[in-house]
């Protein structure tokens, strides 16, 4: 899939936009874990979070604090994410505040704060907002809230009602399918989240216009719990 410059701008800023903005989900304290990976059971969350039932509404507020506070305290996971028909795969260890995101558009690795990014034609090089590569100033700019990249942080601050409309499964477990609409920058956005019944969120779909252009982002978890091997590209 050939990308232009404007091209490059709304698919980023769409990744952005879709998976959410908020501070990330790590960010909170957490009193409970997953134990080891999806296929293991992990524990409820300890705060008031509601059973879920196929059919019930959940408030966004609610459901926001119960993901992250299931998500909060993990060895680290990987994913995979999909936007506008190209494949990204990322991966996170939040208690050493790093992030891997690789895509044939543009990469960026984070460590602490120090950020690296890539276009699909250049090397690895720091972060540069005022590049002149397109891809490499809008990672650089995305990299300034890297828990942006965080499919945990797409639950964060998320408002509305969610309707559990079905189930499904994912990585070995029952997972609930949360149906709802939340603003992000004013637009909005369309979620599925799919969720175990302890409230982590091993999938979830977006769907918006954005500058005219429909776009969708879907999102899922392949490896839970399971700290990622992430290094300096330099």
């Amino acid at each position: 899939m050939r990308v232009n410059k404007w091209g490059v701008g709304v698919m980023l800023a769409a990744a952005v936009l879709l998976t959410g903005c908020s501070a990330g989900a790590t960010d909170k304290p957490a009193e409970s874990k997953p134990s080891g990976g999806a296929s293991q059971e992990a524990e409820a969350p300890t705060s008031d979070c509601p059973e879920l039932k196929e059919g019930d509404t959940v408030d966004g507020s609610a459901l926001s604090t119960c993901i992250a506070e299931a998500m909060s305290d993990t060895a680290g996971y990987a994913a995979k994410t999909t936007v506008m028909g190209i494949e990204s795969t990322a991966k996170f260890n939040p208690a050493e505040k790093a992030i891997e995101s690789i895509s044939p558009v543009g990469s960026l690795i984070a460590l602490g704060d120090d950020v690296w990014v890539k276009s699909a034609t250049s090397d690895w090089q720091a972060a540069d907002p005022s590049s002149s590569d397109p891809v490499i100033a809008a990672l650089s700019a995305t990299a300034a809230d890297v828990t942006s990249l965080d499919p945990a942080a797409a639950a964060a601050g998320i408002s509305g009602d969610f309707t559990v409309t079905g189930t499904g499964e994912r990585l070995g477990e029952k997972v609930y399918l949360l149906s709802g609409t939340v603003e992000q920058q004013g637009t909005p956005v369309d979620v599925v989240f799919e969720v175990t019944e302890d409230y982590v969120s091993l999938a979830s779909t977006s769907s918006a216009s954005v500058e005219g252009q429909s776009v969708e982002v879907a999102m899922e978890i392949t490896e839970w719990d399971v700290k990622q091997d992430i290094v300096a590209p330099l």
